[in-house]
């Protein structure tokens, strides 16, 4: 009949109703913002995790990779009912992606197979995301999903809704599991055709079917249009993600390690291994070294983030400062607080002012000195935390 709109002949995204959102595996779902734009995510592997797509947090204009981005939980949405687990907001600390994808995008461009076939980038916050267990990943996801003999559904936010280019409103769509045929475009990214889902979508999870109701993140969703899906898929080669990620989520460890050349990130958040004594009344400064070595060539501190936890009788009797790997020196604290005991520093950044070379790159040191004797001096804790750019 004249004036009815044919439905597309897609497997579209629709609106996942409020009472599924609470389920397995909607709950896991997450808004992502950045200052690139909108994306999706999902927490899989460890609730202070979560994976999005590397373009959601590159600009290619600019060449830049930008601030790790915020994570909504529910998109945000609080009249929907969702269970206590789902922690709405929070900013992330930092992410870990391929090194290679940005030359990928520079050579040819964000929207090329091989700039897709890096697309994924893992990010990482001091606290939970989900407050319970979070979604499994499928480390065999580029064979299964290339096999299509398990049902398969792509979910996500989207800003707009392919066909209809109605507003996605914030709420979480999917589309139905299907027994979707994949097919390899470059490497880990796969191609499927009459798939539909729409902006936003990025960094949505694609899950796979693992019988008796649960489902595992066997890819990311990372171009699409209607009729048509890319998605990067998952590999043994995640591990390596999460072996790089392990220091910055766990409790006091050794320093980070810098990991495989190949894994690129923006953030380094170094842990004190054991506690450090401190000298008592000697008029010298006792060094605490973190080195670094991840970062890009030439790379910038373009913010510095401490916190720190000292035991004392005394704490007017410290001066601390941390030293950048050119040199420079920035006092933390200088004798304040005469009287008082334990020096607790949560979350500070540190003043930049003055810090004009302060390479990412090198040794970066804590330097502690109690001036006066008859109050032993322990370092508890010490994170230092640095975001550069090339």
């Amino acid at each position: 009949m004249a004036g009815v709109p044919i439905p597309p002949k897609t497997n579209s995204s629709a609106r996942v109703n409020d009472a599924e959102s609470a389920n397995n595996p909607f709950v896991y779902n997450g808004s992502v913002e950045s200052e690139s734009g909108q994306g999706s995510g999902v927490v899989a592997e460890h609730p202070n995790l979560f994976f999005t797509a590397a373009h959601v947090v590159y600009d290619e204009e600019t060449s830049k990779w930008m601030a790790p981005p915020l994570w909504l939980g529910g998109g945000g949405r609080e009249e929907l009912s969702l269970p206590p687990e789902v922690v709405r907001s929070m900013q992330s600390r930092g992410y870990f992606r391929w090194s290679a994808y940005a030359e990928n995008v520079d050579r040819e461009g964000q929207n090329s197979p091989k700039a897709f076939s890096r697309d994924i980038a893992l990010a990482w916050g001091l606290q939970p995301f989900f407050l319970g267990e979070p979604a499994q990943l499928d480390f065999s996801g580029y064979k299964n999903l290339r096999k299509h003999k398990d049902q398969t559904m792509i979910t996500g936010y989207p800003a707009l809704l392919d066909y209809t280019g109605d507003p996605g409103d914030g709420y979480l769509h999917s589309t139905t599991p299907e027994f979707t045929t994949f097919k390899e475009a470059s490497h880990k990214y796969l191609y499927a055709t009459h798939i539909s889902t729409g902006p936003g979508n990025s960094g949505g999870p694609v899950w796979i079917d693992e019988g008796d109701g649960e489902w595992a993140v066997a890819g990311l969703l990372v171009s699409g249009r209607p009729s048509e899906a890319g998605i990067y898929s998952m590999t043994t080669a995640m591990k390596s993600f999460l072996k790089s990620a392990a220091p910055a989520i766990g409790g006091p460890r050794k320093s980070m390690k810098n990991g495989p050349k190949a894994i690129g990130t923006s953030t380094m958040r170094m842990v004190l291994a054991k506690p450090k004594k401190i000298p008592d009344g000697v008029h010298r400064w006792t060094k605490i070294p973190f080195k670094i070595s991840r970062f890009d060539e030439g790379a910038k501190a373009l913010s510095i983030t401490v916190d720190l936890g000292i035991t004392t009788g005394h704490r007017g009797d410290l001066i601390v400062a941390l030293l950048t790997p050119s040199g420079e020196m920035s006092i933390l604290h200088d004798g304040e607080g005469a009287g008082e005991d334990d020096l607790v520093i949560e979350d500070q950044i540190v003043d930049m002012e003055g810090l004009d070379d302060a390479t990412a790159n090198g040794t970066w040191a804590l330097l502690v000195q109690d001036r006066l004797t008859g109050d032993p001096t322990v370092v508890t804790r010490f994170e230092l935390e640095v975001l550069a750019e090339k």
